[in-house]
């Protein structure tokens, strides 16, 4: 039986992850950013043109996990993402985080995680850092709060959250 285009993906990213692992378990607290991410050597994709693959990524985290029963897969992969969060700066980096987030959430619900992530944390800290860079974001991209409206829909109808917009001006 022959592999599918995207066997071969979560192959060579489960490949990656395994040795992302080993450098998180020596003691490289953000390694998993680096895959999630695919920075450099670490972008795992159908070809050089194409855009890093975090679903093949994210699939190849929970086969790790449920070949090793190792919680540092767990807790490596949140520290990559909690490193996600604070280094999102600009709206690519965010799209790139709420595709991870959304794409381990739909494993989740579908039945198909062989771990769950504590979405209310992760969310938690991810509205914060929006509600800190959202004047950033807006003078980047005019358009992003059309956008994030859409991300924001998203979230709620397909899996009941909020993700908080334009922080609440005091007065």
């Amino acid at each position: 039986m022959s592999a599918t285009r995207y066997d071969r993906l979560v192959r060579r990213a489960k490949f990656l992850v395994k040795n992302i692992h080993k450098e998180y378990c020596a003691g490289k607290d953000i390694a998993y950013i680096m895959v999630l991410s695919g920075l450099g050597s670490w972008r795992v994709a159908v070809n050089p043109d194409a855009d890093h693959n975090h679903h093949a990524v994210i699939d190849a985290i929970h086969l790790c996990y449920a070949e090793m029963d190792d919680q540092r897969v767990i807790d490596g992969y949140k520290m990559g993402i909690f490193t996600l969060i604070r280094v999102a700066g600009n709206i690519k980096t965010l799209n790139e985080l709420l595709g991870v987030l959304f794409y381990e959430l739909k494993k989740e619900w579908d039945g198909e995680a062989c771990f769950v992530l504590d979405t209310e944390e992760i969310v938690q800290k991810l509205n914060s850092m929006i509600a800190e860079r959202y004047d950033a974001y807006k003078k980047e991209n005019p358009f992003f709060d059309t956008w994030f409206s859409r991300q924001q829909t998203f979230a709620m109808e397909h899996y009941g959250l909020v993700l908080q917009g334009k922080p609440v001006q005091s007065s």
